[in-house]
């Protein structure tokens, strides 16, 4: 499990071994870690959700990232690619992403992480859609039900914004709309739900 802190110093090695390397890496981070690292989420995910970064990394990139593995007691495959399949290919690279911070914060930078906007970062929630998970579902709709309250929309609203983003998926929606009449009107977990950062 992650905390912020360990990973922002994960942040920091990985740019300073790009700048060392002579590169510029640019992450994009997803669902949980961008979560943790966007608002005030009191939970930790257990692996970072990137933007596929291309096959094969460079060695210097996969020896940092197994250092920083081994460094934290983490998974292996601690930093992985596999949210690409479930990203948006309308979505726009500038328009849906906002900067979290460029690494290492002192100096020439060797990576630049970002994170999905809120709008995005909702889509994404309703595409997955787990509130009726036993183990995740109560999470989840507090994250969706931050989310909503953030940029102020009702169910209506969200399938707007699911729409633009996954219009396959909010073209068969029934089920999406009647769970998120029930998110929106219900104050259940208010008291947990993460303020997120736009």
């Amino acid at each position: 499990m992650f905390d912020r802190q360990a990973l922002i110093a994960a942040f920091e090695a990985i740019g300073a071994a790009a700048l060392a390397n002579g590169t510029r890496l640019e992450l994009a981070v997803y669902d949980g870690a961008a979560l943790m690292l966007a608002s005030d989420v009191r939970f930790a995910p257990e692996d970072v959700d990137v933007a596929a970064i291309g096959l094969p990394w460079p060695d210097w990139l996969s020896a940092v990232v197994r250092d920083i593995a081994e460094r934290n007691g983490w998974s292996g495959d601690w930093l992985g690619d596999a949210v690409t399949f479930h990203l948006s290919p309308l979505a726009d690279h500038a328009a849906d992403h906002a900067e979290f911070g460029s690494f290492p914060r002192s100096g020439a930078p060797g990576l630049d992480v970002l994170v999905p906007t809120a709008p995005y970062r909702l889509a994404l929630k309703l595409k997955a859609m787990r509130v009726l998970d036993a183990a995740q579902g109560e999470r989840e709709a507090a994250d969706i039900r931050g989310l909503m309250r953030m940029l102020d929309v009702d169910a209506g609203g969200a399938m707007a914004i699911l729409r633009h983003h996954f219009p396959n998926t909010a073209a068969d929606g029934s089920e999406k709309r009647v769970l998120l009449r029930h998110i929106g009107s219900s104050d259940e977990g208010d008291g947990d739900a993460p303020r997120h950062g736009r």
